[in-house]
């Protein structure tokens, strides 16, 4: 049984992982800005109570990060799984998207992994074999751009490409703790970031990342890949 804590874990990607890897026999920390907002939570923390705590965190605000990991180290917690998955969204494309808007994307989505992340290093340590997985896209890797879809989203596409950096630095600078770090993509999910067109349901995006993950270790430190496991362009 590992411990795994996930943040953006009262809907979409993360709310799915949460009850994967329940059913997987986990515990899990699940955190979200408004637990009690979250009838889904609710709901999987009545059939998995000895499993299931449902914490409060707001990624952008660095206060909430101090406080709960403060928490966690000082309950000595210790940390197997860090699911640095939440995120927003802006479809706009550069010519449109306001400058609000981007600011805001990249608070959360690159911050907001950054402020978490490291806040969780001292209950990541206490693992035997520390995984952090920053949920990327591969609307994020520049390599691609030209051969995949084009335009649109251009504040979330920078986010991601800097959140891959994030991933690419901390796998060096956390290497010697032992601590993983690698991005992965859960590909184009129909969820409500991805819309009813995408390629995927959600159940079918975790359930293929996860199976990718089973055996994560050093051998994956620094890597970008997709829900397929397969290795991703920068």
């Amino acid at each position: 049984m590992k411990t795994i804590l996930v943040t953006g874990a009262s809907r979409g990607i993360g709310l799915e992982w949460t009850r994967q890897c329940l059913e997987r026999g986990h515990r899990l920390l699940a955190t979200c800005r408004n637990p009690s907002d979250s009838k889904p939570l609710s709901a999987l923390r009545e059939s998995h109570a000895d499993l299931l705590n449902i914490l409060p965190l707001d990624v952008e605000d660095e206060g909430s990060v101090t406080r709960l990991f403060s928490e966690l180290d000082e309950g000595n917690e210790s940390i197997d799984v860090l699911f640095n998955n939440a995120g927003v969204i802006d479809w706009h494309g550069m010519l449109d998207v306001s400058a609000e808007s981007a600011q805001k994307i990249y608070k959360v989505n690159v911050v907001g992994a950054l402020l978490v992340l490291r806040a969780a290093i001292p209950c990541l340590r206490r693992s035997a074999n520390p995984l952090v997985v920053n949920v990327s896209s591969r609307l994020g890797s520049i390599e691609l751009r030209g051969n995949t879809q084009l335009g649109g989203a251009i504040g979330y596409q920078c986010s991601k490409a800097a959140l891959n950096m994030l991933t690419k630095q901390a796998s060096i600078d956390l290497a010697p703790f032992g601590i993983t770090v690698l991005s992965q993509s859960p590909g184009w999910v129909r969820t409500d970031m991805g819309g009813s067109k995408a390629k995927f349901s959600v159940e079918e995006s975790v359930t293929s990342m996860l199976e990718h993950l089973e055996d994560a270790g050093p051998s994956l430190n620094g890597k970008f890949l997709g829900e397929d496991g397969a290795e991703l362009s920068w």
